[in-house]
């Protein structure tokens, strides 16, 4: 009867440790897709609040030159580095497409933001109308 019930035991304890193994497995797949997850939030609330700061700029400008003065950019676009309310450096990559209208022109503003490590995190454009 000893052996009986020493045998249970050890069944016992081998079924407890493969339940346990498989949980650990689970609970470290679920912490590493939040851990994912909240680094593709920080880095859209990032570029969210980037993206604001150059809309702001590029509505307060009187045209494009006063618009590359303020976002710190030659021409008619270039690529400007800013770094983003959690402290982490993006690159923004800016460039404009003018669309000529009858008593003005259409000008839109592409702005493109990306990581350190060149992964886009987002693309936005902006549209402004310039009477001549």
């Amino acid at each position: 009867m000893t052996r009986r019930r020493s045998t249970a035991f050890y069944v016992e304890c081998l079924l407890l440790t493969v339940f346990l193994l498989a949980l650990t497995a689970v609970l470290a797949q679920l912490f590493s897709a939040a851990r994912t997850q909240a680094l593709e939030a920080r880095r859209l609330t990032d570029a969210q609040r980037l993206a604001q700061d150059i809309s702001e700029e590029w509505y307060a400008g009187a045209d494009e030159t006063d618009f590359c003065q303020l976002a710190g950019v030659d021409g008619d676009g270039g690529e400007v580095t800013r770094t983003g309310p959690s402290g982490e450096d993006y690159l923004l990559r800016l460039y404009t497409i003018q669309e000529p209208e009858n008593y003005g022109r259409t000008v839109t503003l592409h702005l493109e933001v990306l990581t350190e490590e060149r992964e886009s995190v987002c693309s936005l454009e902006f549209v402004r109308y310039w009477p001549d």
